[in-house]
């Protein structure tokens, strides 16, 4: 009997229940630091009270659920509201008709958003429910993202399995077809060099020459780029093999050209590993302010805290739209250019303090007109001039958006080439970068 496959998918149900508690937990903290922050206070009617003791073996007034429902004016209308919490309190239970006066706090332009002022005000709350309020929505948050995102993945899933298999189409392949075994492009029939990396591919293709890679002519015995003998039966000159051997290595066609090699596996998780990092730092760039502000404001008497949780909530959106802007920035589609201008100019900066104190530099500035006839500009300042110095006027460039660098298309000419990984300077002769061993774009 086969063995029936259990399905891993949340039930929409049971998924749609999970979301509304997680979004009503965030509403409560979130609230209850509104109340707090920009709430008004007025005097209201409490008109039903009900405290459940949870625990019969505690001491009075000990571990009690209490429901407490009231009602207020604001803004000459009236509202209500219930809540349900937590306390030590023990009030005697309400009678029919019986109602207590009770503070209650509210939003001005929003009265519908309110709460009892012994719940939701600081001096009332303590520092434990004051921090548990703070991180309590960005957990629930987490957790709502990641919840979803595992629905999304059993939708995904399932819709694949779903889909028909397209028809494969399996191109014929002749023996006289050549693969780069370094880069993997197609080559020429014949060819003995890769057109894309430069690497030689075989020892022996006709017509070429193995030495150097001249095309020759029919009947030739020795090549006429480098004097090198054809057929292995013909010896070499003695000062002609001598040449040969001191002329220089000919490397210089792999160099033109932009490399392929931003299309490795290797270098798309070297991409996927830089993106994993910023934002991990994102996260700690908007966590620090937004729990180091509020703890500050809880330990220091001299900085209040509702202007410390303002603070500290302000300068965190303000990281987390600037980390997500840097990030929208690395899934834009690579562009290539020319240079066309390279200048530099003295400025100079105030550092703050005194009036006088300022401080002159060198900014260097690099303009490319794209191919979509856009203008893009390298600043750069001081001694950090590299794509300064590198690139030329007349150069043509490609901009990499996963690692916010540049490789030169012609590089031939060059002694050095910039890792796009980690924009370490390299001699040319390197495959690989010194400092993250990732492959060179070459």
């Amino acid at each position: 009997m086969a063995k029936k496959k259990t399905s891993k998918k949340i039930p929409l149900p049971i998924l749609i229940l999970i979301c509304a508690v997680l979004l009503y937990a965030i509403y409560t903290s979130v609230s209850t630091l509104a109340l707090a922050i920009w709430g008004d206070s007025v005097m209201g009617t409490v008109d039903s009270y009900q405290a459940r003791l949870d625990d019969t073996k505690a001491e009075q007034n000990r571990s009690r659920t209490v429901s407490k429902g009231y009602w207020f004016v604001a803004n000459g209308k009236e509202y209500h509201g219930y809540v349900i919490y937590s306390s030590d309190e023990a009030w005697p239970r309400l009678n029919e008709g019986e109602t207590r006066s009770e503070r209650i706090r509210y939003l001005s332009f929003f009265p519908y958003v309110n709460k009892p002022a012994m719940l939701c005000e600081f001096g009332e709350m303590g520092e434990v429910a004051i921090i548990y309020h703070i991180l309590a929505p960005i957990g629930y948050l987490l957790l709502l993202l990641l919840v979803i995102r595992t629905a999304g993945r059993g939708k995904k899933k399932k819709t694949a399995a779903r889909k028909p298999a397209a028809p494969q189409i399996i191109e014929a392949r002749s023996d006289t077809d050549m693969f780069c075994p370094n880069c993997g492009n197609k080559q020429p029939e014949g060819a003995a060099f890769c057109s894309g990396c430069g690497v030689k591919i075989q020892a022996g293709a006709p017509g070429v020459c193995t030495a150097c890679g001249a095309k020759l002519p029919d009947g030739a015995e020795f090549c006429i780029g480098c004097g090198k003998a054809v057929n292995l039966r013909t010896p070499e000159p003695m000062e002609v093999s001598q040449a040969a051997s001191s002329a220089p290595p000919q490397g210089g066609s792999g160099l033109v050209g932009f490399s392929d090699r931003c299309n490795s596996p290797e270098i798309l998780a070297a991409a996927q590993k830089n993106k994993k990092s910023s934002i991990g730092c994102m996260w700690i760039l908007v966590f620090v302010p937004l729990i180091g502000f509020p703890v500050a404001g809880l330990l220091m008497d001299d900085f209040p805290f509702g202007e410390s949780l303002v603070i500290g909530v302000g300068i965190a959106l303000v990281m987390l739209v600037v980390n997500l802007l840097a990030l929208r920035k690395t899934k834009q589609p690579m562009w290539e250019g020319v240079v066309v201008n390279k200048y530099s100019k003295e400025k100079s900066e105030h550092r703050g303090g005194e009036d006088d104190n300022w401080r002159t530099y060198t900014e260097y500035n690099t303009i490319i007109n794209t191919d979509a006839g856009k203008k893009k500009t390298i600043v750069e300042k001081d001694s950090g001039r590299h794509m300064y110095d590198y690139l030329s006027v007349g150069d043509r460039v490609r901009f990499h958006p996963r690692f916010s660098t540049y490789e030169k298309y012609d590089k031939s000419k060059d002694r050095i080439i910039y890792c796009n990984v980690c924009s370490m300077m390299n001699p040319i002769q390197n495959d690989r970068c010194k400092r993250c061993n990732n492959l060179l774009f070459k």
